[in-house]
């Protein structure tokens, strides 16, 4: 009875997700389980009875009332109990499905913000590259290994969604050294690192939004020339920070075109909030500062 009784929750579970349907169901159930397993006892041994004779004291003992009331006490708790098991393996079950959706929703964002290095760099790498070789075919072979390994460093590893302050840092001296074939000697790049922090982890492809973005808005937009001053050092005795430092001015919404450089930045951030990592950009003297703090350092 108990198997049957399963079988036909099991149909129910598929039908309903009501707390007060499933309540009338366990009692009706399992009322109709006693029932029919009452009877069934007593046909049984009045069948065996009529057989072989002498065995009518094991149903006329007790009344069928009683017997039906005691199978429906246990056949209830029993009920109880597998719908009570059910229903928590099933929350579990969703919950599950939940966290892997969860997560792959995340790895499609992050690995839409991977691919977002701008077509319009790329074209013009190559072609700069390819007006190089005209010119200084060493420095165009320098510069082709970085564009490679700039392609290698965002198109390996997708799942990679934190890297080492060093391996970012390489992938933005490639970075800048393309720009630089472009934007000649109105861009200089200086870096102020200090090494104790090249093993630290990242979100890949911050520091390059930084600099893509400070790229775009000084050397391109407003057309200055400078340096671009990239530090790394302590912040205070639990926290250190990524300063990105370059001559021109914060743009205002009219005179920014969409802003996608920062939103993806800002996006980006938002996935690793576990690493207490927090964003500015403030100006001063003419100059733009953007900033990256984060938390203890390990």
């Amino acid at each position: 009875m108990s198997f049957l009784l399963r079988l036909a929750y099991q149909w129910i579970m598929l039908k309903t997700k009501s707390v007060f349907l499933w309540v009338g169901c366990l009692f009706l159930l399992s009322f109709a389980g006693a029932f029919s397993a009452t009877q069934l006892h007593m046909l049984t041994w009045q069948g065996i009875d009529r057989l072989i004779g002498g065995v009518s004291v094991l149903y006329t003992s007790q009344p069928s009332v009683s017997i039906t009331l005691v199978l429906f006490v246990i056949l209830l708790m029993w009920s109880c109990l597998y719908w009570a098991i059910s229903r928590q393996s099933t929350m579990y079950m969703l919950e599950q499905q939940n966290q892997v959706m969860a997560l792959k929703t995340k790895e499609a964002q992050f690995n839409a913000l991977l691919d977002q290095l701008s077509p319009h760099f790329m074209f013009n790498a190559i072609n700069n590259i390819r007006a190089m070789v005209l010119i200084d075919n060493n420095k165009a072979r320098d510069m082709l290994m970085a564009f490679a390994d700039l392609m290698r460093y965002q198109l390996t590893d997708q799942n990679a969604g934190i890297v080492t302050l060093e391996q970012e840092l390489e992938f933005v001296e490639d970075f800048v050294a393309l720009h630089q074939l472009q934007l000649g000697r109105r861009l200089t790049f200086k870096k102020d690192i200090d090494p104790s922090y090249l093993t630290q982890s990242i979100p890949k492809m911050a520091l390059q939004l930084l600099v893509e973005n400070a790229i775009k808005h000084a050397f391109g937009k407003q057309a200055v020339s400078g340096e671009l001053h990239l530090s790394v050092a302590a912040l205070n005795s639990k926290q250190w920070h990524i300063s990105l430092t370059h001559p021109g001015k914060i743009l205002s919404q009219d005179e920014q075109s969409t802003g996608l450089g920062i939103k993806n930045l800002k996006a980006r951030l938002a996935m690793f909030s576990a690493q207490q990592i927090t964003f500015t950009l403030q100006t001063a003297d003419d100059k733009v500062q953007a900033k990256l703090c984060f938390g203890t350092k390990e």
